[in-house]
């Protein structure tokens, strides 16, 4: 066998999973006998029934009032809970392991992770622009199997770039107004603003993107948060802030009609709390479809010794993580629109599982489970305007949907207990999503450029 049929065989294999799904049953799927958690927070619904077709919900409630398709392919979920598939609205799909090597050809690794923990639908928040519209186009198309993927493009940045290959440079205000209308011309979902940016330019990208109808996402690390910024008429935080949030910054942030999506996960990171023990790398969600070699660089990683700047940069960032923890929960209570997203990739962060972590971190915060099941659910889709399509379980909503053994509504965790995910009305083989060396082709991670606006 030749090398070049050898790396053609892998790569027809490495996509299995999508030739496996099109091959699907296309008849109706009716869920019986399961607890239903809408995804819009209210109390769910015990002995209730799902019914699929089409793509779309066509039935979500109590069973007495559903009617079965006599040729549904049905699924008893008893003593089980159906809920919508989830959304992690922060997410880059480029990086390896640990968020800032580059991992372009990686791409379906990180798709079957996801899908595996159940999330149908990401928001992809900095990126090299026409690779990741690309990905969009083809999972759209049904060629990629993948989740739904809204994105931002590139990042806009100031003269000097934190994300250089991620991001336009922007050195003057003249320039704004064109990179707005080509994003506008390519499509992206959302803008996003980064950290060097100052306020004047800021207030010239929003007014900029507004005019086209496009809206601006904004992260500036330690100014997250910061009523000044909501005063450049943002949209948006890509972050929960980390700083010391006034009951009269809640209230500015309130009333600007923002929203504001979470990322713990990648806060406690930065802390590298999650690193002190690494038994969480058992856990299925993670070594189900983890290349070996990201848990041997990852735990490397884990038990290095720490320069000075780094054991520094170590205390502040745990000081913020419990700071976030305590505006997230101020944010929710005074009605702010938040969705949960993670920042995955970073060490400890996994596309896929860390969003489950997520949703355990927001419960530690002080939400109820069926709250931070909204945060991944319904408010995502309202960050997108998108809640009429996706994101609760609901008749005419697209058939995005995950069964878990347990009860989430109780136990968060049980989220994490994942039994079927159903994908635009399909129920896709799961075991086909896991990680195979055999099947892999071996795509490595080359170095990336970061540069902290911190320094």
């Amino acid at each position: 066998m030749t090398r070049s049929f050898r790396i053609f065989l892998m790569a027809i294999l490495f996509l299995a999973p999508f030739r496996l799904v099109q091959a699907a049953d296309e008849k109706p799927i009716a869920i019986i006998h399961a607890r239903i958690i809408d995804g819009l927070g209210g109390p769910p619904v015990e002995d209730g029934t799902v019914v699929v077709s089409e793509k779309k919900i066509q039935y979500a409630g109590p069973s007495g009032g559903a009617r079965v398709p006599s040729n549904a392919q049905v699924i008893d979920a008893a003593g089980k809970t159906v809920m919508p598939g989830l959304a992690d609205m922060h997410v880059h799909l480029q990086g390896g392991w640990d968020g800032i090597s580059v991992d372009l050809l990686g791409y379906q690794r990180y798709f079957n992770a996801m899908l595996y923990s159940g999330i149908t639908t990401i928001l992809d928040t900095g990126n090299y622009q026409p690779w990741v519209l690309q990905l969009r186009q083809e999972v759209a198309s049904g060629h990629v199997l993948g989740p739904r993927i809204y994105c931002v493009g590139a990042m806009i940045d100031a003269a000097d770039p934190a994300w250089p290959d991620l991001a336009y440079a922007i050195s003057s205000r003249a320039q704004i107004p064109g990179i707005v209308e080509r994003d506008k011309r390519a499509g992206v979902d959302l803008l996003k603003g980064y950290a060097n940016l100052s306020d004047r330019m800021l207030r010239q990208l929003v007014e900029q993107a507004h005019k086209v109808g496009l809206r601006v996402i904004l992260d500036q690390w330690e100014r997250n948060g910061s009523p000044d910024l909501v005063q450049t008429g943002i949209d948006g935080f890509a972050h929960a802030p980390t700083r010391k949030m006034s009951a009269e910054d809640m209230d500015v942030l309130q009333k600007s009609g923002l929203f504001v999506i979470t990322t713990l996960v990648v806060e406690e990171y930065s802390g590298r709390r999650r690193l002190l023990d690494l038994q969480f790398l058992k856990e299925p969600l993670i070594a189900d479809t983890t290349p070996p070699w990201f848990l041997e660089e990852l735990r490397a990683e884990a038990t290095r010794t720490l320069m000075e700047k780094e054991k520094k940069d170590t205390e502040r960032s745990a000081t913020g993580f419990d700071e976030m923890k305590r505006n997230v929960k101020k944010l929710f209570d005074a009605r702010v629109l938040v969705a949960a997203g993670t920042d995955a990739p970073y060490p400890g962060v996994f596309q896929g599982e860390a969003l489950h972590h997520e949703l355990e971190l927001l419960v530690a915060a002080g939400m109820t489970p069926l709250e931070a099941i909204r945060t991944a659910t319904y408010n995502a889709a309202r960050i997108m305007k998108a809640e009429g399509e996706w994101g609760s379980l609901q008749a005419g909503r697209r058939a995005n949907l995950v069964i878990v053994a347990g009860n989430p509504a109780v136990n968060i965790s049980d989220t994490r207990k994942i039994e079927n995910v159903i994908l635009d009305g399909r129920v896709l083989d799961r075991s086909s999503l896991r990680f195979d060396a055999r099947r892999d082709p071996g795509f490595r991670a080359v170095p990336g450029q970061f540069s902290s606006p911190l320094e």
